[in-house]
């Protein structure tokens, strides 16, 4: 991120947590809106493809279709964030179906930012040889898990994703990249069953809050894979809290986390601190701390 751009997200979160504006500005709506403003910093992720030109082309124009259609048809505000568009990445060559503008944010932060290569001291732990088993919790359209297949191209990848719209991009994704990942249409939650799913909002779809719409989606204990993972990626908009609250957590050894944790349904906050606690209290080690704006972030945890 550039340092205007962080310059202004810092003056809008301290204005944010001032009352009595925080209780407007802090809602989820309103905060998607200001994201949208402010995604144009995004846009550097272009100069990742071959075709950058038409890669801002075919944002811009995505987000002069959503803006039309945010008037309250949140149908179309879905068709328009699952029409996906094939550009060649410039590092590997290989094609990535995006979704723009819903996907913007996701490419910027795994292609540009590189957000989850591991941390220096972590690469010994995640060679190819190492990692045999990764999961991908909150796969949105793939991009991670093709992303992991370069990297560790010998692993099974299994990819966890609930919302229809995302998981039908997600086949798209897998299909043109030609990525062997295993798909697995649910949510992750600490037991089997189903969960009211807030759909429609790409990486951003999450569990229903009270008074949102949502769809009844099915979900799968997901300790029943991590304690045969290697590596797993875990992103769901807050669903990441009664995992971190379960027991068996303590119980999983040899793996390495690396989460997206949210402000939305911490049980305190900051949230980077509740997230350390709960991981730290399992017998993990948690490092490599990336806090932004609004209160989420990224931390990678291990445990031999």
């Amino acid at each position: 991120m550039s340092a205007p751009s962080r310059g202004v997200m810092n003056r809008l979160r301290r204005v944010a947590t001032r009352s009595p504006l925080s209780r407007v500005l802090l809602q989820p709506r309103v905060r998607k809106t200001l994201a949208g403003i402010l995604a144009t910093r995004f846009l550097i992720a272009a100069r990742q493809t071959t075709e950058p030109g038409r890669f801002l082309a075919d944002e811009l124009a995505g987000r002069a279709s959503s803006a039309r259609s945010r008037a309250g048809r949140r149908a179309d505000l879905r068709a328009d964030s699952r029409v996906p568009r094939t550009y060649t990445l410039r590092s590997t060559g290989r094609q990535l179906p995006v979704r723009l503008p819903a996907d913007l944010e996701a490419f910027y932060e795994l292609f540009d930012r590189a957000e989850y290569a591991p941390p220096e001291p972590l690469e010994t732990r995640l060679t190819a040889d190492r990692v045999h088993r990764i999961l991908d919790i909150g796969a949105n359209c793939g991009m991670f898990a093709v992303w992991a297949a370069g990297q560790w191209p010998n692993a099974t990848i299994t990819a966890f994703e609930p919302d229809p719209d995302s998981v039908a991009a997600l086949r798209h994704t897998l299909a043109v990249s030609q990525a062997p990942i295993e798909i697995v249409a649910a949510a992750a939650a600490t037991s089997p069953g189903t969960l009211r799913f807030t759909t429609g909002w790409g990486g951003g779809s999450h569990t229903a809050r009270e008074g949102e719409d949502g769809i009844d989606v099915p979900t799968v204990d997901i300790f029943e894979h991590l304690r045969r993972a290697d590596l797993a990626k875990i992103d769901i908009e807050g669903g990441e809290w009664p995992i971190l609250a379960d027991p068996r957590l303590a119980s999983l050894h040899n793996l390495t986390i690396v989460m997206e944790y949210h402000r939305n349904g911490a049980p305190r906050l900051p949230a980077a601190e509740a997230a350390s606690e709960a991981l730290t209290l399992a017998g993990f080690t948690v490092g490599h701390i990336r806090p932004n704006e609004w209160g989420h972030g990224v931390l990678w945890a291990w445990k031999d």
